[in-house]
């Protein structure tokens, strides 16, 4: 081997070196630049997104167990999303849809028959809905069906009411006339 091709395999080494040196800066300057704007424009990014909603998640479980400690032994049974799947057998028997959720037949461990409306995708804080929870566990009366309990975790809330086997006021007020449904006359009404 001569010295020539020696000092050309040296020069190569370097070349080699010097071409992973100035990648490898290229790659760390982009990564700091893009930091560095999604630092400054961070209302407008996803990740800014992201943050907000575990922030936003935290509040809602705070403002829950408030709510939980506020009222006691009076505030609704509270379930796990795994409970309210189990007592309406994985969601499968549907008993009518709403503008907010779903509404499914279940039971609870002691065989009592329950309601359990499934709630969409909310939006806002979860203070609305404890808000309505407590209301309405707070709102006895012969007329208005009771609130049994609630799910609350992260995203996926649920309300479960007792069964009332004949179905809801609305389809006796607005449905139509039908063998099986009787509608409602307005003296009853009245």
């Amino acid at each position: 081997m001569s010295v020539i091709s020696v000092i050309i395999q040296e020069e190569d080494a370097r070349n080699r070196k010097t071409k992973v040196i100035v990648t490898f800066g290229v790659f760390l300057s982009c990564c700091t630049g893009i930091l560095i704007f999604l630092f400054c424009f961070r209302k407008r990014t996803f990740w800014y997104k992201c943050l907000m909603f575990w922030e936003s998640k935290a509040e809602d479980h705070r403002n829950i167990e408030a709510f939980l400690k506020n009222n006691g032994s009076y505030a609704p049974k509270r379930y796990t999303y795994s409970e309210v799947k189990g007592m309406t057998t994985r969601l499968k028997n549907k008993l009518g849809q709403g503008g907010y959720g779903n509404v499914y037949s279940g039971s609870l461990q002691n065989g009592k028959h329950v309601a359990v409306k499934v709630l969409n995708e909310l939006k806002g804080s979860g203070e609305e809905f404890i808000n309505e929870v407590a209301s309405i566990s707070r709102t006895s009366h012969v007329n208005i069906v009771s609130l049994v309990g609630f799910c609350f975790e992260g995203r996926k809330r649920a309300l479960i009411y007792e069964f009332m086997p004949n179905g809801s006021l609305e389809k006796f007020i607005y449905e139509e006339r039908s063998d099986r449904v009787r509608q409602l006359d307005w003296p009853i009404l009245y």
